[in-house]
């Protein structure tokens, strides 16, 4: 029945089926170098027992192209293993096509081995292996198969074990093979080099009036201080750790100040490389540690520039072995009094923790004989300090350990501004233990920024992102849309080009970029790169996204309750009508072009789909009509009603009174069904005879045209060669058979 589940998921299937005819139609036309006619109307049927596997199989449909020379071998080879599937071939294309279930795409490629394995055996030599640095990335192949289609290419393909795939080539294609092989490289490169963006525009991306971006917390603090301190309009919004910050185009140039001096004071900041030297000593293992003079719970280890004369002992609980056990780090108290041993163990001296820290060598490592040293405290080799070392200045600031104010005037002295002070302090701050912060005593000041609640942020950031990227950076194709609403910029980093167009179906979106000068494999891949940055809410109507996501086309039906369309309905696609005919044993479908002569599609009607009764193929012509598919129906206006002509001998007269229409013969129009939808008996007088007089010159020959005399005299020769035909028929039964 039409417009169940099975006939709208046959339409799907066919919508598939008819866009690869489409395309391999309109490759053989490019290729034979000049513009060949469309059929207007075409025809197929898929058999209900072979729909029905398909079903069972599972509905998840891919498409395989096949050699159409393997495609009967193919073809045989499925059947034996019980696979289900619905070919087609197109004229003399060197390709047919199978749909498969994705569940039985390993046995569609195992039908193409056995294919293939029998022609190595038999041919070898007329078969090119494309492996080893010819095999194709997994990324890739999808569009190298498309390259070779629209070359009409025949190419197997196998996918090994390290997930490449492998092509085998008809000799005589190998020519053909290679060079779109390169073609189908340099579209992926073109392609990759393109750049799409969906958005939602509010406003025109080359005048936007606002600017937004996101920017870690620390420099969100930074502008929102000085956008209070000079009373500047400025929204922070949260966006996870880091703050969204938008404002508009007037006071774009002393944010960026704001910002700019962020930057300049970070950078400086990040010059310096902090050491903290405090109590803390490390001692080699390797050159300082006396192993036999070691106890259970303590190190003996030689005091380094002592000339191997003073040892110390390191209780095991005081210390701990760092760098893999290749360094003791232990600390020292200042105040406490500390053995010194000879060689041997014998206690010499006693002496207190921060004399024995000038032993150790607390030189900072970093400098050389050239570096500018600057001691703040620190001129009597003070151990415990804080040293400052840049690189790109050679210069070394060191400053006792003490206060963050103090700290800060030894910076300020050094010609430090505010901000890349403040960042150093914070830094230092960080690289203390928690004793040390006590003494350092820093507090870092905090800005508490007001967040501002606004619902579409993401939106105003990609524009104003996008905005930066392309507006006088990159030539604009067209013209940018002034209305609001969604959006795609394509930006074509090979040419430095973009474009802004709406959010529109896969189709139009291809033939747009067709028409900004791509060709139409570049275009797809570029259209399904387009779709693929649409949001779900995009998809509805006739937004065919790609196989997966396409949208469900089920068939109207006919308004009417004639029975031999009870069983038929219809439904649009692309430029084209496509009535569907629900047999007992299959599924029939007629594909009617825009401008199809109604005469074709009346004979069409008859002789394909089976249609006798006139009124019929009157009533599904109409909807043809209505919808604009044909345009040669004759109208006559009258004032009392309008007179259209549904077929060769049908037509519908509608009231202009009160809109209600009748469908009749031409050559019997009833003027008291006329007279009842309120048109005057002149009035259906006048239409009466008006079609009487076409009927009559119809019957008249001298009357007609060239064209129609042509057609007068072919349609009575062949009434009359059926005539005498049925006659020697009938004469051979009743002389024996005897030939006449």
């Amino acid at each position: 029945m039409v417009g169940d589940d099975a006939c709208t998921t046959f339409i799907e299937l066919l919508k598939r089926m008819m866009d690869i005819f489409s395309s391999m139609e309109e490759r053989k036309r490019n290729q034979a170098g000049k513009k060949i006619k469309p059929p207007k109307i075409k025809l197929g049927k898929l058999s209900k027992s072979d729909f029905r596997k398909l079903q069972k199989a599972g509905f998840d449909i891919k498409y395989v192209t096949v050699p159409a020379e393997k495609s009967v071998e193919v073809e045989k080879n499925l059947l034996k293993m019980g696979g289900s599937f619905f070919k087609t071939e197109v004229g003399d294309s060197n390709n047919a096509v199978f749909a498969v279930p994705a569940s039985q795409i390993d046995m569609i490629q195992s039908a193409l081995k056995h294919a293939v394995a029998k022609d190595l055996q038999e041919n070898p030599d007329k078969i090119a292996v494309k492996d080893g640095k010819d095999l194709i990335d997994t990324e890739d192949i999808g569009l190298v198969r498309r390259v070779m289609t629209d070359h009409d290419i025949p190419v197997v393909t196998f996918k090994n074990d390290d997930d490449k795939y492998m092509n085998f080539v008809p000799k005589e294609f190998e020519g053909q093979y290679s060079k779109a092989l390169k073609e189908a490289q340099e579209i992926k490169k073109q392609v990759d080099d393109i750049d799409v963006t969906r958005y939602e525009q509010t406003a025109p991306l080359d005048d936007l009036g606002y600017e937004a971006f996101v920017v870690p917390q620390d420099e969100a603090e930074e502008i929102y201080a000085a956008a209070k301190a000079d009373n500047l309009e400025v929204s922070f919004v949260k966006q996870g750790e880091n703050v969204a910050v938008m404002y508009d185009s007037d006071i774009s140039e002393k944010v960026e100040k704001a910002r700019q001096e962020y930057k300049d004071s970070l950078e400086m900041s990040e010059e310096y490389i902090i050491d903290v030297y405090d109590n803390i000593i490390t001692l080699d293992m390797a050159k300082l540690n006396i192993e036999e003079l070691n106890t259970a719970d303590t190190y003996f280890m030689r005091v380094p520039n002592t000339k191997g004369q003073d040892y110390i002992r390191i209780k095991s609980e005081d210390a701990e072995l760092i760098n893999g056990g290749k360094t003791l780090k232990s600390e020292l108290d200042f105040d406490k009094q500390y053995p010194v041993y000879d060689s041997s163990g014998k206690v010499k001296r006693a002496v207190n923790g921060s004399e024995l820290a000038g032993y150790f060598n607390t030189r900072n490592r970093r400098i050389n004989k050239d570096t500018a040293v600057y001691k703040y405290g620190t001129q009597g080799g003070e151990l415990r300090r804080i040293d400052l070392f840049n690189s790109k200045k050679n210069e070394l600031i060191s400053v006792k350990m003490g206060s963050c104010t103090e700290m800060s005037a030894a910076l300020r002295e050094r010609g430090l501004n505010g901000k890349t002070i403040q960042k150093l302090l914070e830094d230092i701050h960080k690289e203390l233990n928690d004793k040390q912060k006590e003494i350092f005593g820093f507090a870092a000041e905090k800005t508490e920024i007001v967040y501002a609640d606004i619902p579409n942020i993401g939106e105003y950031l990609a524009q104003s992102q996008l905005s930066q990227t392309v507006i006088g950076k990159a030539e604009c194709i067209g013209e940018i849309p002034k209305d609001s609403g969604s959006k795609c910029c394509i930006l074509d980093n090979n040419t430095n080009k973009f474009a802004v167009i709406p959010v529109m179906p896969v189709s139009e979106v291809r033939s747009m970029l067709t028409q900004m000068g791509y060709s139409e494999i570049s275009a797809k891949e570029i259209a399904d790169k387009v779709v693929k940055s649409y949001r779900e809410t995009d998809i509805s109507g006739d937004f065919e996204i790609n196989e997966e996501k396409s949208q469900t086309a089920k068939p109207e039906r006919y308004d009417t309750h004639n029975a031999e369309l009870a069983d038929m309905g219809y439904y649009r696609y692309g430029g084209s009508t496509v009535i569907i005919k629900d047999d007992a044993e299959s599924y029939r479908y007629m594909q009617i072009e825009k401008d199809t002569p109604m005469s074709e599609v009346e004979k069409a009607l008859r002789e394909d789909f089976g249609l006798i009764d006139d009124v019929s193929v009157a009533v599904a012509v109409k909807q043809l009509v209505n919808d604009g598919y044909i345009s040669d129906a004759k109208t006559k206006e009258t004032e009392e009603a309008r007179v259209c002509q549904v077929s060769g001998n049908m037509l519908e007269v509608t009231s202009k009174q009160d809109g209600s229409s009748a469908m009749m013969s031409m050559d019997r129009i009833d003027t008291d069904i006329l007279q009842n939808m309120g048109i005057s008996e002149k009035g259906a007088n006048e239409i009466k005879k008006s079609f009487e007089k076409n009927i009559r010159d119809r019957k008249i020959p001298d009357k007609q045209k060239l064209s129609e005399l042509k057609s007068y005299a072919a349609d009575k020769i062949k009434e009359l060669s059926n005539a005498v035909k049925d006659k020697a028929v009938s004469l051979g039964r009743s002389k024996g058979g005897q030939e006449h």
